[in-house]
């Protein structure tokens, strides 16, 4: 049961108000700091009740982050402006800790699954709103861009607003398979459809990409690489047929498509001429008159290789995480009695299946996120960080609950970490290359 004496109440809050954005239409709320407030609530509630567990490697690797966009604009001469970078990104890591520190039981985790699922559910309505009215106006004052449905703040863009849709629906699909209540099952249906159509409205061809990921991951899990081969071209069959008008226009040498691949190729670039700090965040349109359309593009022709190795390090040992979560295929030996009594739990352990389940659902979130960010320049927005926080949760509770569980550290993946990340940059730039050539 939520309680307002609780951090974890105040953090379900601000997320909530974060998306739904009362403060920008309605009038009680108009011009009143709500954000910022719940925000500091939920962090100063979680500095003094909250139990905090910061051995997930992402906690030193955000820090390193945020200080690489600092010093990629400071590098520009620009001091002013890379304490604002500092300052705009500030929310967003704060965000990142509260969920990836407080989403410590399953219980926690259905809460955010249920609000996350209810305000994607009021945005899609608004959606709906948008698209049934004359001028495409919602009941925020928001308009309809090119016939494509939009919300605010950080999701006024119809790609934003789909990739919000894409990481939620696992969530909502978890909520109707984990309920026991026949009712609630179909109400989550119900909301899953809606969730769904909202993707639809918003003509995303990288959210149609993302979609067609994910599915290609269920079949992955449930048939196995090789049968998935025959079933994933059935399961995508109805994505196909309903498809956005926009889904056929996906071809190199498509206008808007042939623009993306021009501005990777900038981004390139950039990188060439500024390796090591980039550009400065937020600057990749001082040199070129698009943005990246990329996440990782935007990610290293703007913060260079120093920032890039944090980012794609946090994203690639998320995945490594969830990785081995579910290849574990069980618990590992459980602690001796007398050790086990030293842990001084205060609440019942939550058994393995529930936390296997979740890693399962925060991997179909992750691969439908990150190939929305593929085709996205969202390299610094919330919901990556709120998808990476929710996956350090999933790990930590299976450490706290299972100590012999084997940890990921940054040292011994090092080498690693920074192959992957030079091979991701070779690939892009092979990828742009052939592009080009096609275009």
């Amino acid at each position: 049961m939520l309680n307002p004496a609780q951090p974890y109440f105040y953090l379900l809050a601000y997320i909530l108000i974060q998306y739904v954005r009362p403060q920008e239409f309605v009038p009680a709320f108009v011009g009143t700091p709500v954000v910022p407030v719940l925000l500091v609530f939920a962090t100063g509630f979680w500095l003094i009740a909250q139990k905090k567990d910061f051995e997930a490697p992402q906690h030193r690797l955000i820090l390193g982050l945020a200080l690489a966009m600092f010093v990629s604009v400071a590098m520009t001469g620009w001091i002013g402006g890379a304490v604002t970078a500092l300052v705009e990104f500030a929310p967003t890591m704060i965000l990142f800790y509260l969920i990836a520190t407080s989403v410590d039981s399953i219980a926690r985790f259905k809460q955010m699954s249920i609000v996350l699922t209810g305000v994607a559910c009021i945005m899609a309505l608004h959606g709906v709103e948008q698209s049934a009215s004359e001028g495409g106006v919602g009941w925020t004052g928001a308009v309809m861009i090119k016939e494509r449905i939009t919300y605010l703040g950080f999701l006024n863009d119809p790609n934003d607003l789909a990739m919000a849709f894409v990481m939620t629906l696992p969530l909502t699909m978890y909520l109707a398979r984990s309920s026991p209540s026949f009712f609630a099952r179909h109400a989550y249906h119900a909301a899953a459809a809606l969730i769904l159509y909202g993707i639809y409205l918003c003509n995303s061809r990288g959210s149609l990409l993302a979609i067609a990921a994910m599915l290609f991951a269920f079949a992955v899990r449930r048939f196995g690489w090789v049968r998935s081969g025959i079933v994933g071209p059935i399961l995508l069959v109805p994505l196909i047929l309903f498809a956005p008008s926009r889904g056929g226009e996906m071809s190199a040498d498509e206008q808007s498509a042939a623009g993306r691949v021009e501005a990777w190729y900038e981004g390139f670039q950039m990188f060439r001429s500024h390796p090591l700090f980039g550009v400065g965040k937020g600057m990749f349109t001082e040199h070129h008159e698009l943005t990246a359309h990329n996440s990782f593009v935007l990610a290293f022709a703007e913060i260079g290789v120093v920032g890039y190795f944090f980012w794609a390090s946090m994203l690639f040992l998320s995945g490594m995480m969830l990785h081995r979560i579910l290849r574990a295929g069980g618990p590992p030996a459980p602690l001796p009695p007398a050790e086990l009594a030293t842990q001084n739990r205060d609440k019942p352990m939550d058994g393995w299946g529930d936390w296997e389940t979740m890693a399962r659902t925060l991997m179909y979130v992750a691969t439908g996120t990150v190939v929305s960010a593929f085709f996205l320049s969202r390299t610094y927005t919330p919901v990556i960080y709120l998808v990476i926080g929710l996956i350090v949760a999933a790990y930590q509770g299976v450490r706290r609950q299972w100590p012999a569980f084997a940890p990921i550290g940054l040292r011994e993946n090092l080498k690693l970490l920074l192959i992957v990340e030079f091979a991701s940059l070779g690939v892009l730039w092979l990828l742009t290359r052939v592009l080009l050539q096609t275009a």
